[in-house]
């Protein structure tokens, strides 16, 4: 017999469960990992888990320093992404003394940050904004100075503070096919992976982009 029902319902599904773009309410936080990418580049990731299992990752990357940028602007750059992951650190530790850190590198600022809240109490229960980046991953948003994580108690007592801004992107971008000189990737000496279905070049990637 060439087609089975039988056979074909019993293949086992892989579907993965992601967070949808939107604002979404009861969001744990459940894993912090800090690593470095293939490439060398150092990242935090952490992981978000909706009640009915959906999650989504966001991943802070160390900032570089390009051509043109002064060091008033990479300074920027860091104060940045500190402040946006303040708004995570605060909502388990709300007094800012809690959250006072200085150093110089950003390994030994992750390390700190990992260090926070895997000691912080994870069952606390999350507002998060989640968005799509240009890439059309989902991730938090880019911005400080909005809020966009929040922690349950203060939605409860009707003080949230999170909205949907005209800057934030909750539909996927439509992302142009671009066509590949050599369409196999196994004659090239690029490396590729499969992201959604879509084959994707990690040898250019951008090194704030995913830590694959």
């Amino acid at each position: 017999m060439i087609y089975s029902s039988q056979r074909a319902q019993a293949i086992q599904k892989k579907d993965i469960a992601y967070l949808a773009a939107g604002i979404h309410d009861n969001v744990v936080l459940e894993s912090i990992r800090v690593d470095k990418s293939l490439n060398g580049n150092n990242f935090i990731e952490f992981k978000f888990v909706a009640k009915d299992g959906k999650f989504m990752t966001h991943t802070e990357w160390e900032p570089s320093k390009s051509d043109n940028m002064s060091d008033e602007d990479l300074q920027r750059k860091c104060d940045n992404q500190f402040a946006r992951i303040d708004q995570i650190l605060e909502c388990y530790y709300p007094n800012p003394e809690d959250r006072v850190f200085n150093g110089e590198s950003f390994k030994e600022f992750i390390t700190w940050v990992a260090e926070k809240l895997n000691n912080a109490d994870k069952s606390t229960l999350l507002r998060i904004k989640v968005v799509y980046n240009n890439s059309g991953y989902t991730t938090l948003p880019k911005y400080a100075k909005y809020r966009f994580i929040e922690p349950m108690t203060i939605v409860d007592k009707n003080e949230s503070v999170i909205v949907k801004l005209n800057i934030d992107q909750f539909e996927k971008p439509v992302i142009a096919d671009f066509e590949q000189s050599n369409p196999n990737p196994l004659l090239s000496n690029d490396s590729f992976t499969v992201v959604d279905g879509t084959l994707d070049n990690t040898n250019n990637a951008d090194p704030n982009g995913l830590p694959f």
